[in-house]
C-alpha cells in the first residue's frame, strides 16, 4: 500500500489539474462567446427597488446585462427568508433563460450595526466585539454563522469582512465595523474570517482598500484623506490586506479615500488611481483577484465626478467590478450612463477590448469557482429553516459575550443585586431588542431619542428617583451631546454612585462622560449584545473582554 500511494496522489494531483483545466476552457470559451454588450454589462453590480423580480430588475438584466445585483433593506429587497430566497431565485432563473451567466447575489452583512438581514435571522455582534475577546477563531464563528444563512436565501457574496485599522477616534464610519485599532489583531480576525467564508462556499470581499480607519470624514458624503507616509501605511493600513490576499481572499473593495503617498494626484481617490489599484494591488503584491469599487453614488465620487467619467476612470485604473449602491438621492437607473460611456470607450478605442476581457475574464472565474455561472438553487419554502435557528442565536451570544469588557468598576456598582431595581435608558432605542429577553422583573427599559435635549433628561431624571440604579445604554455619545448632558445629569444628582454606562457603539463614548464609575462596552447593539449586557448586569457572567483600540482617558498617568 505505501508504495501505491505516490501513484495514488500523483492521480488525484492529474485528474484534479485536469478538472481545472476543462473549468478554465469552458470559461475562455464562454468569454469568446459573449457579445461586447454582455461583456459591459458583467462589469456592473446594482441595486434596483422590490422585493420581487419586477420589471426593473428585468430590464437591468436583459437589456444592460448585469453581472450582479446587491440587496437593500432600505430599497425593499429584503422581508422575510422565504421572500429573499424567492426573489434570488427568480433572478438567477431569469438571467440564466436569457443565456447570461448566474448573478453576483451580494450584500452588506457585515454584523453589528451593518447587517441588512435582521428579521428572521441571527446577526452576529460587531467585528469589534469579537475583536474585544481576544480570539479570532469568533471572527470565523461570526463568518459561519452568516454565511450558513447567506447560502439559504441565495446570497452568494458578503461585502466582508472590513480589514480597516480603526486607529481615529473621530471616524464617523468605521468604529466597530474594525476588529481592533491593531494591526496584527486586524490581520489575524480578517484572516480567520476570509477563511470560513471561503469553506462555506460564500464569496468574502476585504474592504476598504488602501484602508479607511484613520479617516475624521465620512466617505459616503465627501472625500476623506489618509495622510501618512508611505511607511505608515506599510505598518498600519496596509498589512492586513496582505493577510487578506495570503488568506485567499477572492475579491477587494477599494476605498474611497485619498493617499497622497500612494497617489500624488490631487483628488484622486483610490478607487481611480492606477498607481493603487495596478501598480500596488496587482503587480506589486500580485493579487489576481476581483478588485469592486465601494458604491460609484457615494459623496466622495459624486461631488466631484460624474457617475459615467468616475466609472471610466476606476475601471482604467483596475476595478474589475462597478458598484452602485442605494446611496442617499440615487436612483436604480444611475448606472446605465456609465455603462452607455464603457460601452462607447471599447468602441472608440479609448479601452482596448484585451483590458475588457481581463476583467470578464476575471469575473467568469470567481462565478466559475464559486458556483455561479450555473448557480445550485435555494428553496424558498425551506429558507426560514436554517436562519435564525436556536444554535445561530446562541453562537452569536458566545461572541458577544466573549467581547462585553468591564473598564470601570471603581465603585463595586457590578454586579448589581438580583433584587434590586433597574431602570435603563436608551437613547435611540430599538425597542424589538428588548420585548422578549429574559429579564428580571425589576429591570425596566426607557426609550429616549438620539440626541434627548433638556426635557427628555429632566423626564428621564424623574422616572430614576424610584429605582436603585440607572443604566444608560449609549451610542455616540461624542456626536450626539443629549447622551453626554443625560450622564452629567445623573452624576450631579443623588444618583451619582448608582448609574452604570454601556456603550454599544464604539468605547469612545466614555469621552463624553468620563466621570462614570461603572462602565461596560458591548461595541454592538445587536439582540445578543443586549442579552449579554443584560445578564452580566445581574452576575451571571463576569466580563473579560478587553479593548481593542487606544482611549485617551484609558492611558496610563
Amino acid at each position: 500500500m505505501r508504495k501505491r500511494l505516490p501513484a495514488l496522489i500523483l492521480t488525484i494531483l492529474i485528474l484534479a489539474c485536469a478538472s481545472t483545466a476543462i473549468a478554465m476552457d469552458a470559461v475562455a470559451d464562454r468569454l469568446e462567446s459573449m457579445s461586447l454588450e454582455q461583456k459591459i454589462g458583467q462589469l456592473f453590480t446594482v441595486f434596483f427597488t422590490g422585493k420581487d423580480l419586477g420589471p426593473e430588475l428585468k430590464a437591468f438584466i436583459d437589456q444592460r446585462h448585469i453581472g450582479g445585483v446587491v440587496l437593500y433593506s432600505i430599497s425593499g429587497n429584503v422581508r422575510s427568508p422565504r421572500q429573499i430566497a424567492k426573489l434570488t431565485v427568480d433572478a438567477q432563473r431569469h438571467a440564466l433563460a436569457t443565456g447570461q451567466p448566474g448573478l453576483f447575489i451580494s450584500i452588506d452583512q457585515e454584523g453589528g450595526p451593518v447587517a441588512r438581514l435582521r428579521k428572521g435571522f441571527a446577526v452576529p455582534p460587531s467585528n469589534m466585539t469579537a475583536g474585544a475577546s481576544g480570539d479570532p477563531a469568533l471572527a470565523g464563528l461570526a463568518a459561519h454563522i452568516t454565511a450558513a444563512q447567506l447560502k439559504a436565501v441565495g446570497v452568494n457574496m458578503n461585502f466582508a469582512p472590513s480589514v480597516d485599522v480603526n486607529s481615529n477616534p473621530a471616524n464617523p464610519i468605521i468604529g466597530v465595523r474594525s476588529y481592533s485599532g491593531q494591526t496584527l489583531d486586524v490581520e489575524r480576525f480578517g484572516a480567520k474570517a476570509i477563511e470560513t467564508y471561503l469553506k462555506a462556499g460564500v464569496i468574502p470581499v476585504a474592504k476598504h482598500f488602501p484602508g479607511h480607519g484613520d479617516t475624521g470624514y465620512d466617505s459616503h458624503l465627501q472625500l476623506p484623506t489618509i495622510p501618512h507616509s508611505r511607511q505608515r501605511l506599510e505598518t498600519v493600513e496596509l498589512p492586513p490586506f496582505k493577510a487578506a490576499i495570503r488568506a485567499g481572499v477572492p475579491a477587494i473593495m477599494t476605498a474611497h479615500v485619498e493617499v497622497p503617498a500612494l497617489e500624488p494626484a490631487s483628488g484622486r481617490p483610490a478607487t481611480m488611481s492606477r498607481r493603487i489599484l495596478t501598480e500596488l494591488l496587482r503587480n506589486e503584491w500580485g493579487f489576481e483577484g476581483l478588485i469592486i469599487t465601494d458604491s460609484m453614488s457615494m459623496g466622495a465620487i459624486t461631488e466631484r465626478y460624474g457617475a459615467a467619467e468616475a466609472a471610466l476612470n476606476a475601471f482604467k485604473a483596475g476595478a474589475d467590478v462597478l458598484l452602485f449602491g442605494a446611496d442617499k438621492g440615487h436612483t436604480p437607473q444611475d448606472f446605465i450612463p456609465a455603462w452607455e460611456r464603457l460601452q462607447n470607450a471599447v468602441q472608440s478605442g479609448e479601452i482596448t477590448m484585451q483590458r475588457l476581457n481581463a476583467s470578464v475574464l476575471r469575473i467568469l472565474k470567481i462565478k466559475e469557482r464559486f458556483g455561479v455561472l450555473s448557480p445550485t438553487l435555494p428553496d424558498p419554502a425551506v429558507a426560514g429553516q436554517f436562519t435564525g435557528t436556536p444554535s445561530q442565536k446562541a453562537e452569536a451570544l458566545r461572541i458577544a459575550k466573549a467581547g462585553l469588557t468591564l473598564l470601570r468598576n471603581t465603585e463595586s456598582q457590578l454586579p448589581l443585586p438580583t433584587e434590586s431595581s433597574v431602570l435603563v435608558l436608551w437613547p435611540n432605542a430599538k425597542t424589538p431588542f428588548f420585548r422578549n429577553i429574559d429579564r428580571p422583573e425589576g429591570l425596566q427599559f426607557m426609550a429616549l431619542p438620539k440626541d434627548p435635549g433638556p426635557e427628555h433628561i429632566a423626564l428621564a431624571l424623574q422616572a430614576a428617583t424610584t429605582f436603585d440604579t440607572v443604566v444608560v445604554l449609549t451610542s455616540r455619545a461624542r456626536r450626539n451631546a443629549g447622551q453626554g448632558d443625560l450622564l452629567t445629569a445623573l452624576g450631579n444628582s443623588p444618583l451619582a454612585g448608582h448609574t452604570v454606562m454601556v456603550s454599544l457603539d464604539t468605547p469612545y463614548d466614555i469621552l463624553a462622560a468620563p466621570h462614570v464609575t461603572a462602565w461596560l462596552a458591548a461595541y454592538s447593539s445587536v439582540p445578543a449584545s443586549i442579552i449579554a449586557i443584560t445578564e452580566s448586569l445581574y452576575g451571571r457572567f463576569i466580563p473579560n473582554g478587553k479593548v481593542p483600540v487606544e482611549i485617551p482617558v484609558l492611558r496610563p498617568e
